[in-house]
């Protein structure tokens, strides 16, 4: 069973991953801007969240494997204004969330469940 665990993992993360960039929005901004857009760091070309969206397998201080899906350098920070919502600039306007991270992993669960069946398979025969 430990053997096949990072493979099952890897699976794992791969699916929500591709159903967390399935679930994000293009804000457009690009369109929007006269000039090139930027990241918060000046740099250039800006990166969108959606495609900053990275999955890793990790081990924690006990030494259990689990799977990190979150973003990156530029749009990792992003991911809990965009999922839970914000209060705008105004003061008053709260901006609901798109709550894209409950949809996915939602949406992964029939993938993870097949998974999960096929490697007690291998476990069992």
């Amino acid at each position: 069973m430990q053997t096949e665990e990072k493979k099952f993992l890897r699976k794992t993360g791969a699916a929500i991953k591709n159903n967390v960039v399935r679930y994000l929005r293009r804000s457009g901004i690009e369109s929007r801007l006269e000039e090139d857009p930027k990241n918060y760091d000046g740099s250039r070309p800006y990166v969108h969240i959606k495609d900053d969206v990275k999955f890793t397998v990790k081990k924690n201080k006990q030494g259990d494997n689990y799977v990190s899906i979150k973003g990156g350098k530029y749009t990792g920070y992003k991911w809990g204004f965009l999922n839970d919502g914000h209060i705008a600039r105004d003061g008053r306007t709260f901006i609901q969330g798109t709550k894209f991270m409950e949809r996915s992993l939602q949406a992964s669960q029939g993938d993870i469940d097949t998974a999960l069946n096929d490697i007690m398979k291998k476990v069992v025969q």
